[in-house]
Formats: C-alpha cells, sequence, structure tokens
C-alpha cells in the first residue's frame, strides 16, 4: 500500500487577492489526487495561520516547524502547495521561511519569487534578454521627483501601479497631467515603491508556461478583453466585465513571439512550476507586461482553461507540480 505524503494548501495572504487564493486552494485541494496525498488547507491571514478540520475545529500551526498537533498527533508535511497570490505567497516571503524548514513547496523560488513580485526589477532584468517592455518611471516613496520629467519619459496616457502588487490593485489610468499626482499618491498607499509606464495601445494577450517531466510546455494563449478602461481587479474577477478568448484568434507571428519570449524568460529566471506571462501587442511590437509566478487556479481562472484547451488534466498537472519538487 502507498504512503499517502502530507500536502498542505496554503492559502489566503494579506493582500487584495485573499479571496481569489481560497478559491485557488479550494480548487486545487479538489484536483489533488486522494489516493496519493493527504491534503490539509491552511490558511494564513497576517501571523494567524491555521488549518480547520471536517467538523470546523480550528487548530493552530506552529510555526517553528510548521506542524500541526491534531489529538496528540503531530502532523509534519512532506510538501506544501503555494496557492497565495500576493504577499506573502509570491513574493519570497514563503518559500525563504519554507527553505529554513526543509520543507519542500512548489514554484519558484525564494529569489525569483521577490524578483518578479517588483515589477520595474523584473522589467529591467527581462528587457536585458532583449524583449520589448514599455518606458517607466520608478518612485521610491522618499524619492524627489518632477511631473514634467515623468511625463518626458512615459507621456500620456500613462500607467501608475504599485511595483509590489498583484490583480492591479492600486493601479491608475493617467489621461491627463492633474490626474498624475492623485494616482501616485493611491499607489503609495499599497506599495512603497511606485511605477509609471508609458500606456501602449494594442491587444492584451496571457500566455500559461509549464514544466512537465522537464520539457517546457507553452500553453494555449489568450487575449483579455476588458469592458473596463484597463484590465483592472473588477475586470479580472467579474466575468460580465472581460472577455477572455482561448486560443486568441492573433496573428501567427505574435504567438510564435509569444511564445519564444516566454520560453526565453521562464528559462532564463529560472522558473519552476505554473506562471502566466502577460503581453501587449499592436503593429510595432510585442511588449511585456508582467508576470505571475503563482496565478490564479479558480475553475474561472485563465490557466485552467489554457490547461484544458491542450487537453492536460488540472489533476495531473497538481500531481506532476508536486512530485517534481521531491
Amino acid at each position: 500500500m502507498i504512503k499517502k505524503k502530507k500536502i498542505a494548501v496554503v492559502t489566503g495572504g494579506n493582500s487584495g487577492e485573499y479571496e481569489i487564493s481560497l478559491k485557488s486552494a479550494d480548487n486545487i485541494a479538489h484536483q489533488l489526487d486522494k489516493q496519493l496525498y493527504e491534503v490539509y488547507v491552511i490558511l494564513l491571514k497576517g501571523s494567524n495561520w491555521t488549518y480547520k478540520d471536517s467538523q470546523n475545529v480550528v487548530y493552530q500551526i506552529d510555526k517553528n516547524d510548521f506542524s500541526l498537533h491534531i489529538q496528540g498527533d503531530k502532523i509534519h508535511f512532506d510538501a506544501v502547495f503555494i496557492a497565495i497570490h500576493g504577499n506573502p505567497g509570491e513574493d519570497g516571503k514563503l518559500q525563504g521561511y519554507f527553505e529554513m524548514l526543509s520543507i519542500p513547496y512548489t514554484g519558484c523560488d525564494v529569489l525569483v519569487s521577490a524578483l518578479t513580485f517588483n515589477k520595474n526589477y523584473c522589467n529591467r532584468i527581462v528587457a536585458s534578454y532583449g524583449i520589448p517592455i514599455a518606458p517607466s518611471v520608478h518612485l521610491f516613496k522618499t524619492s524627489q521627483y518632477s511631473e514634467n520629467q515623468i511625463l518626458n519619459i512615459t507621456s500620456l496616457p500613462c500607467f501608475v501601479k504599485p511595483a509590489n502588487s498583484g490583480s492591479s490593485v492600486g493601479m491608475s489610468k493617467v489621461k491627463t497631467e492633474s490626474e498624475l499626482q492623485v494616482a501616485i499618491k493611491k499607489a503609495f498607499q499599497f506599495d512603497n515603491q511606485v511605477l509609471i509606464e508609458k500606456f501602449i495601445q494594442g491587444r492584451e494577450i496571457t500566455c500559461g508556461i509549464v514544466k512537465i517531466k522537464n520539457q517546457i510546455k507553452v500553453l494555449g494563449i489568450t487575449e483579455i478583453v476588458s469592458k473596463n478602461e484597463f484590465f483592472d481587479f473588477e475586470a479580472k474577477y467579474n466575468p460580465a466585465l472581460a472577455e477572455e478568448i482561448t486560443p486568441a484568434q492573433i496573428p501567427d507571428k505574435v504567438a510564435t513571439l509569444c511564445a519564444d519570449y516566454s520560453t526565453k524568460i521562464y528559462e532564463n529566471l529560472g522558473c519552476k512550476g505554473i506562471v502566466r506571462i502577460d503581453y501587449i501587442f499592436n503593429e510595432q511590437n510585442l511588449y511585456f507586461i508582467e508576470i505571475n509566478t503563482i496565478p490564479g487556479q479558480t475553475n474561472e481562472s485563465i490557466i485552467p482553461k489554457q490547461l484544458a484547451f491542450n487537453n492536460i488534466s488540472f489533476s495531473d498537472l497538481c500531481t506532476e507540480l508536486i512530485e517534481n519538487i521531491f
């Protein structure tokens, strides 16, 4: 009889993506093969880390070794499936904690997670691979800046966003000079760093990419058509406000370039597990927007739809992601 591995699916977190993380974790826990794994969904909210059993009894996680004490038994986990979007699951903090405890976990490592979570630093690295990015200005909360100097680089319209955030939280599209200061203040409410980027007119696409049996596989490309001003938080999580078309009806040369760029980014950054990379393209070029190292994995999320297009079982992929880390 196969001894089942004990898997902790960690969810929640401290960002505006909390509710989406709960849904992703619920789907992952449902998809994990119960013949192979004992699954425990662990909720993280600030310093309160808990597990709730089927009788709704709540147990506290022992953070000294990430273990559970249940009715006299001490449960140690064989691996962790990280399903937290945003802080602290996507920015390297949890990865560092688990590495110190020598507990295997899914997805990218500490360095890659922290680097890709900061939009400015990620952009600079990606640009060094010869991949186009939008002209931008990076500000710290203590920065002295001139609005004219910013707009000389980005022009109008432009996007103002927290450098360390996901799901377009705290992001604004600025159309007039008078809106810039308000947008910067808004973004600084969510982070100590802000990125201001030139608006690029074009179509938005996103590409899932994963390593399966040591082979990098580019999934179907999805086009995102937002009914809002841009693909903001509301549009991302309200199906009525955005259309997600898989496969994207785009020119072959754009699809090929997207796959080439995504593979180059995945390989050169040293990504692990499944990630999703967003782009804008127009007649001039294909531009990198950002990389999501823990993309949404609800039934309504893009990645499961791309997996379905490629005839890849989400349950099989979850098994693959776990077994790859041993």
